[in-house]
């Protein structure tokens, strides 16, 4: 693990070179804006998988989640382009992120964009850009990040992954469950350990699935749960096996 992480880690604090500034979010202190060490090594054992070439990140924040993304680059022997998308770091986030960046040797690597992903990633599909990976961890409600899921899709290469941070929030999880819906997407992992074994409450909905007509009378996330779909945990990463073929007027319940 690079020194600059590892000491943002142990210490708990980031510092904008005046003030020693705790891990949390400057107008919710209840609220954690980092990836743990458990979803950061998840991220980087995907990257370590995909080998990818061109990679994007929704949200910097302090960086932790770049300097994961950027370490696991740095290992590849190839040339990388990181994308990162923040339209807050020189202003609630003080610049911070860049800075661990810089400090850790990744800047070169990072093409940054301070603006809105609602302008970016419409820019980036008109300039042609394809890209291997991302990591979606913006504002949080479910129509901002399905519009960010509808562009990267666009964007994304065959084979290429959307890794969910705060896949546990509800906003998030549907968006996840409509995009599991597309026949051109699996379940590639999460950091958290999945649950093999059913219950008997399992058993019956399993059951209950196949009957016919059961998805016109029962809600899809009550027929199979996140622990069926493989969907566990906080940061939960879905791959895209086919180019998107859906005809108009396509629609599936989620």
């Amino acid at each position: 693990m690079n020194s600059v992480l590892e000491s943002i880690l142990a210490t708990e604090t980031v510092s904008d070179g005046r003030e020693i500034l705790p891990l949390r979010h400057p107008d919710f202190p209840s609220l954690p804006v980092h990836l743990d060490l458990l979803e950061g090594t998840f991220l980087q054992r995907v990257i370590a998988d995909l080998r990818p070439h061109v990679t994007l990140e929704i949200g910097c924040a302090y960086g932790i989640s770049s300097l994961y993304i950027c370490e696991a680059l740095s290992q590849l022997n190839h040339d990388v382009r990181h994308i990162v998308i923040d339209p807050f770091q020189s202003t609630q986030w003080r610049g911070i992120g860049l800075r661990h960046a810089q400090t850790a040797g990744f800047l070169s690597m990072i093409d940054f964009y301070e603006d809105r992903s609602e302008y970016v990633l419409p820019q980036l599909l008109k300039e042609g850009t394809t890209i291997d990976f991302a990591l979606i961890d913006g504002w949080h409600t479910f129509d901002q990040v399905m519009l960010e899921f509808y562009y990267l899709n666009r964007i994304l290469a065959v084979g290429g992954v959307i890794a969910f941070d705060d896949a546990n929030r509800r906003s998030i999880n549907r968006v996840i469950r409509h995009a599991l819906t597309y026949p051109s997407y699996r379940v590639y992992g999460t950091e958290a350990k999945q649950v093999n074994k059913l219950s008997l409450g399992g058993r019956a909905r399993k059951a209950l699935a196949i009957m016919p007509g059961a998805d016109r009378m029962i809600r899809p996330d009550v027929l199979q749960r996140d622990w069926d779909l493989g969907i566990l945990g906080s940061c939960v990463a879905i791959q895209k096996t086919a180019n998107d073929v859906r005809s108009s007027g396509w629609d599936r319940s989620f």
